[in-house]
């Protein structure tokens, strides 16, 4: 499985065999997640640079995230992965003159938004782009609500509050921002819903306090923010600038608001 995809990851400067050898065995069932942390923490061969700790990490996250952007298909098998980095208790490793601390999965919170930012600003210029910031949302999602990096589910927030408290995107811009956030809404919906405020307001005071098109309201989360998010979904579904596939995406995030407004799971 994913021979194709693998063979083209060859071209890219940063793929190596260290790195897309174990990620291609994993994704195919070949080895376990655990056999694959072992193996993906193999220096690289450093036959065009020398190996350090930085190289290597950002080699492993960037082809990670690009299955996660590419084939969303395997995102439980890289949260998993991921999950197995992290407990990697106590693993160190030498890279040329550099040690990595295996525990916690190292550097994927900067190399994470490295590629969100990347990701956001090139979305809406073509179906793919806009394709890759979807999945990506998805899988974001679901590292956030697993707790296995540092990735907070206030990203949910923001991408949500971007698609829905805005005004005059263009309809593939409106379409992208609409199916990013039913990601966030699917997969972490029950934790933005119980968002702290305090939280918010210690940790994300600048973006917190920025005042958005359409939201009236008070800054930071609210249950009156999440039911105008609801009610802007709905207005959204009507409208027939927006595709077919993306109501679709709409009425499928509406009905998880209203299972988590409930308490009643799974709604995904």
């Amino acid at each position: 499985m994913y021979e194709e995809w693998f063979k083209a990851k060859e071209h890219e400067n940063y793929v190596e065999a260290t790195e897309a050898g174990p990620l291609h065995a994993l994704l195919s069932g070949t080895i376990s997640t655990e056999e694959a942390t072992k193996q993906l923490t193999l220096p690289g061969s450093g036959s065009t640079r020398p190996e350090t700790a930085s190289r290597k990490l950002w080699r492993l996250w960037t082809l990670v995230f690009d299955a996660a952007e590419e084939l969303p298909e395997t995102h439980s098998i890289l949260v998993d992965l991921i999950r197995e980095f992290r407990e990697r208790a106590d693993v160190r490793l030498k890279y040329g003159p550099d040690t990595i601390d295996w525990t916690n999965a190292p550097n994927f919170d900067q190399n994470w938004r490295d590629t969100h930012d990347s990701l956001k600003a090139w979305r809406g210029n073509s179906a793919e782009e806009s394709q890759r910031w979807i999945n990506f949302s998805a899988f974001s999602a679901r590292v956030a609500t697993a707790n296995i990096a540092e990735l907070d589910t206030i990203w949910g927030f923001f991408t949500i509050s971007d698609a829905l408290e805005a005004e005059g995107q263009s309809p593939q811009l409106l379409d992208t921002d609409v199916c990013a956030s039913a990601q966030w809404i699917l997969y972490a919906g029950k934790a933005i819903y119980q968002t702290n405020n305090t939280h918010v307001s210690e940790h994300w005071q600048i973006e917190n306090s920025q005042k958005t098109a359409l939201w009236k309201g008070k800054a930071g989360f609210s249950r009156e923010r999440w039911a105008f998010w609801e009610e802007r979904l709905h207005q959204v579904e009507l409208s027939p600038s927006v595709s077919e596939e993306s109501k679709e995406m709409v009425r499928k995030a509406t009905k998880a608001m209203r299972a988590i407004e409930t308490g009643k799971e799974p709604y995904v």
